[in-house]
This record gives structure tokens, C-alpha cells and sequence, in this order.
């Protein structure tokens, strides 16, 4: 999906305090732990509680997708997004671009200056067409290949329309 396309799913901001937290957690549960076999004990984590979390729904209201983005600790100015996950039906119509503009349109209205990721190497095409650029090399977590990937939310220029 190029940015200028519309997209017909809603994404709301949620806080890890709600009862859509049980969304939240069922997505990344069936993408992370039951699809990618990432160990169930590793999805939820000590960021989970202060993050920005967001839940993506398609036009009928079913839950499509989510994502997260926290400040990170050893970078001030650094929002470090993740736990970016959208359900299988959902994938190619949209739905991860939507989440992922929201999430970098919040973080630079929170004042960050930069936008960090740990994608996994097959979406890193999806993140470039964002404008993140790889930095380091690539790497296993929990035996999946990541490359870590950088944007300038300070030159960032998305489309808002």
C-alpha cells in the first residue's frame, strides 16, 4: 500500500490498563507465540504497562491488528515501536500501514526525534518504504532474523491525507 491509498481500517489508541488489553494480547499471542513460535513467556514484557499501545479494526469492527511504541530508556528522544502484529486475514490490505503511521504520527506529536525498530528481515521493505533505514547488523531473536532500522522523525514527511 503506497502512503497516498486510504485504508479502511480504524486504529484507536488503547491503554494497557483496559479491557482491550485482552486484544491486544490475543493478537500478538497468535502472531508471535502461536504462528512464529516466539516463547509465550517473552511476549509480554516490562514496557507493556507504560507503552502507547494501538489496536487496528477492520470496517465490521473485528480486531485486525496492533502495535506498541515506549520511550526508550538508553536513548532520551528515541521512541522504540514494536509488537507490531496484524492477523493473517488482515495483511496486504492496509492494515500494518495504518498502525505503523499512527504510531509515528503520535511519536512525533510526543515531541521524539527519532523512531527505532527491530524488524523482522522479511518486513524490512514494508519499514523502508516508510523511510527507516537499517543500522548494524542483521541478528536472531528468538531464532528469527531482525535487523535493527532507524528513522528521523525530525525529516520525516509523511503524507497526512
Amino acid at each position: 500500500m503506497s502512503d497516498d491509498q486510504p485504508t479502511h481500517f480504524r486504529v484507536e489508541q488503547v491503554t494497557w490498563e483496559s479491557p482491550l488489553q485482552r486484544q491486544l494480547k490475543a493478537i500478538r499471542f497468535s502472531v508471535f507465540v502461536d504462528e512464529q513460535n516466539v516463547p509465550a513467556e517473552l511476549e509480554i514484557d516490562e514496557f507493556d504497562p507504560a507503552a502507547l499501545h494501538v489496536l487496528a479494526r477492520d470496517p465490521d469492527g473485528r480486531p485486525a491488528g496492533t502495535g506498541r511504541y515506549y520511550a526508550e530508556p538508553a536513548a532520551p528522544g528515541r521512541a522504540h515501536i514494536g509488537r507490531m502484529a496484524v492477523l493473517p486475514e488482515f495483511r496486504r490490505a492496509g492494515c500494518g500501514a495504518a498502525i505503523l503511521q499512527t504510531l509515528l504520527q503520535r511519536a512525533a506529536e510526543a515531541g521524539f526525534s527519532e523512531a527505532f525498530l527491530q524488524a523482522q528481515v522479511h518486513a524490512t521493505g514494508f519499514y523502508t518504504k516508510f523511510g527507516f533505514q537499517p543500522t548494524g547488523e542483521t541478528y536472531l531473536e528468538c531464532d528469527i532474523p531482525h535487523q535493527d532500522m532507524l528513522l528521523d522523525l525530525r525529516k520525516d514527511e509523511r503524507k497526512s491525507e
